[in-house]
């Protein structure tokens, strides 16, 4: 498709709008990213292992010997940006955090492929979705010092555009290069296979079978390194805390309750992790709403969440099984080459639900060993993505429909529209909480470590604490507490 394809909306195209709306998106968010201090928890002692490596290489090799994960390249990422920041390593590492958020909006946007003014009224709401769903919350609150999950869900983008596009040589290269850059940032980098055959399979052959082919063999080899010559293991009961049912259990009682039956748990894990994509419940593996249901307690952001997701998840519900009854042919081997009938447009859309569908799967089997939002963070990206193609085929249906029916489905979608704004609207608050925590943690950040006996004997690296600290400290970041009182009962704490 071609911007002159496109229909025209005042003095831009369609597809220009929708690119417009992402990079409004994307910057009212990134001004939150940019007020938040440098995180204290699980990024300090990384920051503090950069500073004493030698150079990225080292820290990349050192990593590649860790006895429970295979992630040199997330350590290796961590070291360039301390070598780079020049002392700044607030502007380093929230700076490359805002990066990584652009690319991930504006490779979202592009694979929409919008067109119409229908389609832009899809995107808009699917942007709502992406940003509003509790999974992306985690891609703004968190870095350690890098927001590893937020690089997956880009890579994961980047991939699909891959997939979507005209097949060149150039191209399988590039899948290549993500995947073993995916696949050794974290275990969740996994899911860049995932897109690129389950893309192949569904129709988008932008990457060759050939090239397919190639990354199932770096699969393989990563199998290999982390399980044979590396003997890397899985996370075990002993490891962390998990969400189950209503509560949190320890890892204590963890190993007393599954013990035995470990693999009731890890089904449970999954199950679990699907749900929350598809209903907003649980989340990380506490059923919330449904306790505060049964205590007759239930909080305005519960019934917004529920709202929301169960309206959409049944739009999508309703067009995938559409799409699966009429057994739509493949798309062409180039989703952009001009073929942009009703039949193409079918079968894209076919498709994204189907990526869509299989990124879901494989992230909960990621998440067998515990629940975390994280981990499900990249299904939620596809999750929107399946969102605009169902709510897109809907408006489209509905110049064919009675008017009763027709004013019927928009309301709902009015209503699912609505919640998802307000969701999405509870990111600023959600990040603006996270900083003045952020700060909160940097202020009592010596006395807890000399406490625990964790302070650093050296003098050059208590400098360096210092300063992450002076630079934390230096940040205004207000007070929750002077926020309108109803904000937590609407977006949560």
């Amino acid at each position: 498709m071609t911007a002159a394809d496109a229909d025209r909306i005042g003095p831009l195209t369609a597809r220009h709008w929708a690119l417009v709306l992402a990079l409004i998106a994307t910057a009212s968010i990134a001004d939150d990213l940019l007020r938040m201090p440098v995180q204290v928890r699980d990024a300090l002692e990384e920051i503090l292992a950069a500073y004493r490596s030698s150079s990225v290489l080292d820290s990349f090799w050192t990593a590649s010997f860790n006895a429970a994960y295979l992630r040199p390249l997330r350590i290796a990422q961590i070291k360039a940006l301390f070598d780079l920041a020049g002392g700044n390593y607030w502007l380093a590492y929230r700076g490359f955090h805002v990066l990584l958020l652009a690319a991930c909006m504006l490779l979202f946007t592009r694979a929409l492929h919008v067109r119409t003014a229908t389609d832009l009224v899809a995107a808009a709401f699917a942007l709502t979705v992406l940003t509003g769903l509790h999974t992306f919350r985690s891609l703004i609150q968190e870095a350690f010092p890098i927001n590893h999950f937020l690089e997956i869900a880009v890579f994961a983008l980047a991939t699909l555009n891959l997939a979507q596009g005209t097949r060149r040589v150039w191209t399988d290269l590039t899948a290549l290069l993500l995947f073993a850059a995916a696949s050794l940032t974290l275990e969740s980098g996994l899911l860049i296979w995932v897109v690129a055959v389950s893309g192949w399979i569904f129709g988008l052959r932008g990457i060759s079978g050939r090239g397919v082919l190639l990354m199932t063999g770096l699969l393989g080899v990563y199998f290999y390194l982390r399980f044979v010559s590396l003997a890397v293991g899985v996370p075990t009961l002993a490891e962390r805390s998990s969400g189950y049912f209503f509560g949190v259990l320890e890892p204590e009682e963890l190993q007393a309750r599954f013990g035995h039956r470990v693999w009731w748990f890890r089904g449970y894990n999954v199950v679990a992790s699907i749900m929350s994509v598809l209903f907003s419940e649980p989340q990380s593996g506490v059923f919330a709403t449904t306790r505060s249901w049964k205590e007759a307690h239930v909080v305005a952001w519960q019934v917004i969440a529920a709202v929301s997701s169960l309206i959409t998840t049944g739009v999508i519900a309703v067009v995938a099984v559409g799409h699966s009854r009429r057994r739509l042919r493949p798309a062409p081997a180039s989703a952009a080459d001009g073929a942009a009938g009703g039949a193409a447009d079918g079968a894209r859309d076919a498709a994204l639900l189907g990526v869509g569908a299989t990124v879901l799967i494989a992230s909960a089997v990621l998440s067998f060993a515990y629940t975390k939002d994280d981990i499900m963070s990249t299904a939620g990206v596809f999750y929107a993505l399946a969102a605009y193609v169902s709510v897109r085929h809907v408006l489209t249906a509905c110049a064919g429909w009675r008017a009763a029916k027709t004013a019927a489905v928009v309301a709902l979608l009015f209503l699912a529209a609505a919640t998802w704004s307000v969701r999405s609207l509870g990111i600023h608050h959600v990040a603006s909480a996270a900083a003045f925590k952020t700060r909160n943690d940097w202020a009592f950040q010596p006395d807890t470590w000399k406490r625990e006996g964790r302070w650093p004997a050296r003098a050059d690296e208590q400098r360096l604490l210092q300063r992450l600290r002076a630079q934390a400290l230096a940040m205004p970041a207000p007070n929750p507490t002077f926020d309108w009182r109803w904000a937590d009962r609407v977006w949560g704490d």
